[in-house]
């Protein structure tokens, strides 16, 4: 297919999602009135109510953070408690003012402000405009979880217990693609990033797409002819949400070019290992020319947009290219950096573009995230790497639970290669590399996920908070100066896991200080009083049932298109003649191709399941030696059916404010319920098919199991009309749910969630009607 049709089908996908109800939803500010119920003014508490002004004072600009902050928090103050401030003073009236006290040390990202609550007035002092729009974000957020406009008389500072927080775009936002989502430089909606207490958010960044024209350079056959106009959008998109609290971070890719690119018959020193099997050739760091070009491009960035935030440099598996990446093999390694100390070689390059880049912009940041790094280093803890960085100018990253074992209650231990949230401790790879920065005095930063994980990414969140509780706990007790709390893939939503997480980091001193009475209040506020402890039941069931997720695995089958899976007949994924809705486009395999070739972002791969995924192998306890992958699976889907139960029992108590919310958790939490359920059948049926299989090829193997191939067939039907079952309730769940629809997925190119389960229902139809049959017959004949 030509270059173009993924750019057609891009802005076609950007523009569903951006006119989409839940896109325009996480894009708004919270509406509807809080429910008061039970809440009541403390003592030693003021109460702010219509009588009260909104002032400022300061040298504000007009449109700047502090203005918008405080404009936001009289809408929330009338739409949600149906208080109108006055904008002007009135004598002897109580008043909340913000103040601006500039301080010659702040910087872009200090957040702290300064409460002094009397009768007489509430006074909200800040250093910076960014300190302010904190400030009015704190208030709303506290009232509308506090469900009242209370606050204890006193003086306090209020100082987010971890300075930098990084996170992803709204749901609909920048993803794991490249491409450009049109408009969004200039959206007004990244105050909505803020509220959930983000001050960074990373887009991806290909270096090729700024590199500009250098005619006599021995890099000029790299300049984009469109450089100037890229980095022109970059730098309104990072002056927009810098308006916002928010600076953009550039998730940095240095170039991938073609084996033969002309540069390397120029610079041979620029020719960089071969990456990817061969696809590709980075530049070479090691090659003092090429290093001062990829720094002083990348510091040209800051130079001409100061307003960016920094640079994620990915120097594990993907991203931040260099020769050691992703090396085809050592035949073909680089004849420089092959000589040398693979962790110094990576160092130093991330060294000298975190100083060239704050040489430009003082309070950059460079987060370099060693990701998968051991393939190269040889070292599980990157101990030789932390030990080569400049912690002058580099934070280290790193996640909470990745490369490490977790053993279950049934014996197995499930293998944590990338984010889980069945599993909620710190690792000891985690532990290990907080004590060497702590050692070398190098800022740290935790990378979590927040909202989902690798068990499940077809949601905007998974309803596990006593897990997700688990997480931010584990996360904060690491004392980090940044964390990372969701990546590219899964967009925020705002939903509770998000809300935990801002109280985690800003509840200190506040009766949210405590996860578990933040769940309470989010529960009680969202569905009202009396629904809420049965609400928290049925999470703390959910969240039972995901310990019970037995294995890792990406963007397909229940992973990704639940209980749309297909049941096939033939191992083989292309030869069963299936729907093309079964089949998806990978956009982040665009990592294996060299930059420009979006071939892979029109190739469809397969999203099903053609044969057994699932093996947890115990080893541990009585019976050892045997897969207990199918019984967790069913074990997982009970739990979350008596979940789904739960809420069907709070429904009758949720207050009609509320129900709306009510309506989208229960859609969310009965389509992870039928995801689980089909999981555990996939995976049976697929088993049985195998067998049957093994045992049918031959015909007198075939005579002699007639019995046991007719009774396992009959049990794969049985299966196969309780999938049609679960496929069609799914549907008209899901059909008008725009927040569940996998088409609007910005990381992938599928077609709608209601599209491929449409597609099931008609493949098991037939399957039932034609295919098992005939095979019946089959097995029957020798």
């Amino acid at each position: 297919m030509s270059p173009r049709s993924f750019e057609q089908e891009w802005r076609e996908k950007v523009k569903k999602v951006r006119s989409s109800k839940f896109w325009k939803q996480v894009s708004s500010p919270p509406s509807g009135r809080i429910e008061t119920g039970d809440t009541r003014k403390r003592k030693n508490e003021i109460e702010i109510d219509a009588d009260w002004s909104l002032l400022c004072e300061g040298d504000l600009s007009i449109d700047g953070p502090a203005t918008i902050g405080i404009q936001d928090l009289r809408g929330i103050l009338s739409s949600r408690f149906g208080v109108r401030l006055k904008s002007k003073a009135v004598k002897d009236a109580p008043k909340i003012t913000f103040e601006l006290r500039p301080s010659r040390d702040t910087t872009r990202w200090d957040c702290d402000f300064r409460l002094h609550v009397s009768t007489s007035g509430v006074i909200v002092r800040g250093a910076s405009e960014q300190a302010l729009l904190r400030a009015s974000l704190y208030l709303s957020n506290y009232w509308s979880l506090r469900r009242g406009l209370y606050l204890t008389k006193g003086r306090r500072t209020i100082r987010p217990a971890i300075p930098f927080h990084v996170g992803a775009d709204l749901w609909g936002g920048f993803c794991t693609t490249p491409a450009w989502v049109y408009g969004r430089e200039s959206d007004a909606n990244f105050l909505e990033l803020a509220r959930m207490g983000i001050n960074a958010v990373p887009i991806m960044a290909v270096l090729d797409d700024y590199l500009n024209p250098d005619p006599k350079g021995p890099f000029r056959s790299l300049a984009n002819p469109q450089a100037k106009r890229n980095r022109k959008r970059l730098s309104t998109l990072a002056k927009q949400a810098s308006r916002f609290g928010i600076h953009i971070l550039l998730m940095g890719y240095n170039p991938k070019l073609e084996p033969d690119h002309p540069v390397f018959k120029r610079l041979p020193g620029a020719a960089g290992a071969l990456q990817s099997g061969g696809v590709f050739r980075t530049l070479c760091s090691s090659d003092k020319e090429t290093r001062k070009y990829l720094v002083g491009e990348w510091a040209s960035l800051f130079r001409e947009i100061p307003d960016l935030g920094g640079v994620i440099a990915i120097t594990g598996g993907e991203g931040f290219y260099h020769c050691f990446m992703r090396s085809k093999d050592s035949e073909h390694a680089c004849p420089r950096c092959s000589r040398r100390n693979p962790s110094k070689v990576v160092a130093e390059l991330v060294n000298h573009i975190a100083r060239g880049i704050r040489s430009e912009v003082p309070e950059a940041r460079l987060l370099t995230w060693p990701y998968s790094a051991g393939h190269w280093s040889g070292d599980r803890d990157q101990v030789d790497y932390i030990s080569y960085l400049d912690p002058e100018h580099v934070i280290f990253q790193t996640e909470i639970d990745k490369d490490s074992v977790h053993w279950r209650e049934a014996g197995y231990a499930k293998d944590i290669w990338d984010y889980s949230i069945s599993h909620t401790s710190i690792s000891d790879r985690c532990r290990h590399q907080r004590r060497l920065c702590k050692t070398r005095n190098l800022k740290f930063s935790v990378k979590t996920e927040s909202n989902n994980s690798i068990e499940c990414l077809n949601v905007p969140y998974l309803p596990v908070l006593e897990n997700q509780k688990g997480l931010w706990r584990n996360a904060k007790s690491l004392k980090p100066f940044s964390i990372h709390s969701r990546w590219l893939f899964d967009g925020s939503c705002k939903g509770p896991s998000e809300e935990m997480g801002y109280w985690m980091i800003w509840g200190n001193g506040t009766e949210f200080e405590d996860p578990d009475d933040t769940l309470t209040a989010i529960a009680q506020r969202d569905f009202g009083d009396k629904a809420a402890p049965i609400v928290r039941r049925a999470w703390r069931l959910f969240s039972e049932g995901m310990r019970h997720h037995p294995q890792l695995d990406y963007y397909r089958g229940t992973y990704f298109i639940g209980p749309a899976q297909p049941l096939v007949l033939e191992p083989n994924a292309r030869a069963n003649n299936l729907d093309p809705a079964f089949f998806g486009q990978f956009y982040w395999h665009w990592e294996n191709s060299v930059t420009g070739d979006d071939t892979i972002l029109v190739t469809g791969q397969p999203l099903f399941f053609s044969s057994p995924n699932f093996r947890a192998f115990k080893r541990r306890g009585l019976d050892r030696n045997r897969d207990v992958a199918l019984e967790e699976l069913r074990e997982m889907a009970e739990l979350w059916e008596r979940g789904v139960k739960e809420l069907e029992k709070a429904r009758q108590h949720v207050p009609p404010s509320c129900r709306t919310r009510f309506k989208r958790e229960f859609i969310l939490c009965q389509h992870l319920a039928y995801t689980w359920r089909s999981g555990a059948n996939v995976e049976e049926f697929l088993r049985l098919r195998d067998i049957i299989r093994e045992f049918s090829g031959r015909s007198w193997v075939r005579s002699g199991h007639e019995r046991e191939n007719v009774r396992d067939l009959h049990r794969m039907e049985i299966i196969a009309r309780e999938e049609l079952s679960i496929a069609k309730k799914d549907f008209t769940l899901v059909r008008n749910t725009d927040f569940l629809d996998l088409g609007l997925r910005l990381d992938m190119g599928t077609a709608s969630t209601p599209e491929i389960l449409k597609a099931k229902i008609d493949q098991v139809t037939n399957l039932l009607k034609h295919e098992l049959p005939a095979w019946r017959q089959e097995l029957l004949r020798w």
